[in-house]
């Protein structure tokens, strides 16, 4: 982000994502707009995440909806 000139401090991106009943991740999308290329690294380190734990719904696994904010400290 320092890179694309984003200003000092800490920013917050909220990207959306499905972990499906095994865990894996996938639609992944940003939901916030902060730019600088924030929300492709964040993007970026979900499609690198190990599984998830899936949700459950009457103790079975199931694919739902999950929004993650992730919070970058922008350093000079």
């Amino acid at each position: 982000p320092p890179d694309n000139n984003a200003p000092v401090g800490n920013k917050t991106v909220i990207i959306q994502f499905v972990p499906d009943i095994e865990g894996t991740v996938s639609e992944i999308e940003a939901l916030s707009n902060l730019g600088y290329g924030l929300e492709k690294r964040a993007i970026r380190v979900l499609k690198r995440a190990t599984k998830w734990e899936p949700a459950i719904q009457n103790g079975r696994n199931v694919k739902a909806y999950h929004k993650q904010s992730i919070t970058f400290q922008v350093a000079e």
